[in-house]
């Protein structure tokens, strides 16, 4: 799953920083404010919070294909929190060690104390606070993505209980089933930009930059979904409509698409199908 945490991280680690700095200190405010070595100890401590961020940051995401909270919600809370926790105050310790005694020349007796009383169990404090904001937003999306399915269903259902008028024209499935740890999910095809393959594995990607996987090929997938809405770009892609910014001609006859969320390599429609995608593209 994509995090949308790119302003969380920029805004909280200098904001945690400052806390974490302030916490235990009986100095006056205005004095530290005027001290260099203030600011040199808010410089380390967000440098060490990047760090610990990033780190638990991968690991939430490693989990996230591996176990999931509706269904697995024991063994993720149990080597999740093992892992976070200890590999947390192993890092605080390590660097207030190196920073107290190599450049600050302080005792390992007040070192040893700092850590013990202040360091640990502030960072323990901040990773806590961190993975109970992921896995909010984790159980939030879930919980979305759920309940639109749950309606969809509803409606099919209530649909094939009444009479059944002449059958209209095939608009295509509206909803897929994607995996997400070792179970799935449903997600809706308006939420869908694009679908790629990459070692052999079909990738869904998502208008606010998730990614998913799902077990069909884009042949089969391009024959369940509406076909006003997506589009076979090539033997590797199917792009949404919604998802395309531009399109532009490269000058050899291809047309080369600008989409969002950005794909990490050029997606281009060849010559031989440059105008059947013109006239879909056209199409309401």
């Amino acid at each position: 799953m994509q995090y949308p945490d790119t302003w969380p991280r920029l805004v909280g680690i200098p904001i945690w920083a400052f806390f974490f700095r302030f916490i235990g200190d009986i100095t006056p405010l205005g004095q530290l404010l005027s001290s260099p070595q203030f600011y040199l100890d808010v410089l380390v401590v967000m440098g060490v919070t990047a760090l610990l961020w990033e780190a638990n940051r991968f690991l939430i995401r490693y989990l996230d294909r591996r176990y999931s909270w509706a269904t697995q919600a024991f063994q993720r809370l149990f080597v999740q929190g093992g892992i976070a926790f200890g590999s947390t105050a192993l890092i605080i310790a390590l660097f207030s060690f190196v920073y107290n005694d190599l450049v600050l020349h302080r005792s390992a007796q007040i070192t040893l104390s700092i850590v013990i009383a202040n360091d640990v169990p502030i960072g323990l404090m901040f990773i806590l606070i961190l993975h109970m904001g992921y896995t909010m937003y984790w159980l939030l999306n879930y919980h979305r993505t759920s309940v639109a399915g749950l309606k969809l269903r509803i409606a099919e259902l209530e649909g094939t209980s009444q009479i059944a008028p002449p059958a209209p024209e095939k608009q295509g499935t509206k909803i897929l089933l994607v995996n997400q740890g070792k179970g799935y999910v449903p997600l809706m095809t308006e939420q869908v930009a694009y679908i790629f393959v990459t070692n052999e594995t079909s990738i869904v990607k998502t208008h606010d930059n998730q990614s998913f996987t799902i077990d069909a090929t884009l042949e089969q997938l391009i024959e369940r979904l509406p076909a006003s809405d997506f589009f076979r770009i090539s033997r590797q892609f199917i792009a949404s409509r919604s998802a395309i910014r531009k399109v532009e001609n490269d000058g050899s006859g291809r047309a080369l698409l600008t989409l969002h969320p950005k794909p990490a390599e050029e997606v281009a429609v060849s010559r031989r199908r440059v105008a059947e995608f013109r006239q879909w593209l056209s199409e309401s």
